[in-house]
């Protein structure tokens, strides 16, 4: 298996006021093409900002974060953007929709500087609904939608792009039980299809069920170590 994401021996530490906060502590992990990978772990223990350091949200104090053998760690803001741009898109627990936005326009917004083509963006965009069983509701906007309807736009919105990564913040944190199972079958889903790596950050057991393997955090450290050649074996497996 390609290994699409890699961290070798991260560390984060904020400033908050005079004090130092150690988020994270020397993470080495690694990520395959076609993962369905969960980063788990209680709140507060750091793994939004692992999150948030592989999406190329921000930066780690120490260590070194690659991305297709890409060495990312260093990278202008600009060079990020590209980055996340190119590679790497987000589902987040807030939705992050646009209000005055339809279904459709919301989907459409990230193609709109890569994708001058109208007619090849309407395409992707209806192709995306259609993936996530909302082409009927094209022109509604998010507060004409359920918390799990509006998470599938968010879905679509990820999946238009064709990114290599996407990446879930607690994607079921604002959804009742059935509503989000059915957004991570959705998820599990266009994971097998496109062969797309998803990681989430996530403390619900539905999703630590339904991932092909656990990174479990706390206080920052990755408590539960594992072999590389161990994890190919279980992964593999189970596919």
């Amino acid at each position: 298996m390609k290994t699409i994401v890699k961290t070798e021996h991260v560390s984060k530490t904020f400033l908050l006021g005079k004090t130092q906060v150690q988020a994270l502590t020397d993470i080495s992990i690694k990520a395959f093409e076609g993962e369905f990978l969960a980063i788990a772990g209680p709140s507060g223990s750091g793994k939004t900002t692992l999150l948030n350091l592989i999406g190329c949200i921000d930066k780690p104090t120490k260590g070194i974060i690659k991305i297709d053998d890409e060495i990312v760690t260093g990278f202008s803001s600009n060079k990020l953007a590209d980055i996340r741009l190119a590679k790497l898109a987000f589902i987040f627990q807030t939705f992050n929709l646009i209000p005055v936005l339809s279904a459709c326009e919301n989907v459409e917004y990230p193609l709109l500087k890569t994708v001058k083509n109208k007619t090849e963006r309407f395409d992707r965009v209806f192709y995306a609904l259609q993936s996530v069983g909302l082409e009927k509701f094209v022109k509604h906007r998010p507060d004409e939608l359920s918390g799990g309807q509006r998470q599938r736009v968010a879905i679509a919105r990820a999946l238009v792009t064709e990114p290599r990564i996407i990446l879930a913040d607690e994607p079921t944190a604002n959804l009742d039980q059935k509503t989000g199972e059915d957004v991570l079958n959705i998820m599990k889903s266009i994971n097998k299809d496109s062969n797309t790596l998803f990681i989430f950050s996530t403390h619900d057991p539905k999703v630590m069920q339904m991932a092909s393997r656990i990174i479990r955090i706390t206080d920052g450290r990755v408590v539960e170590p594992t072999h590389p050649g161990r994890l190919k074996n279980e992964f593999s497996h189970k596919h």
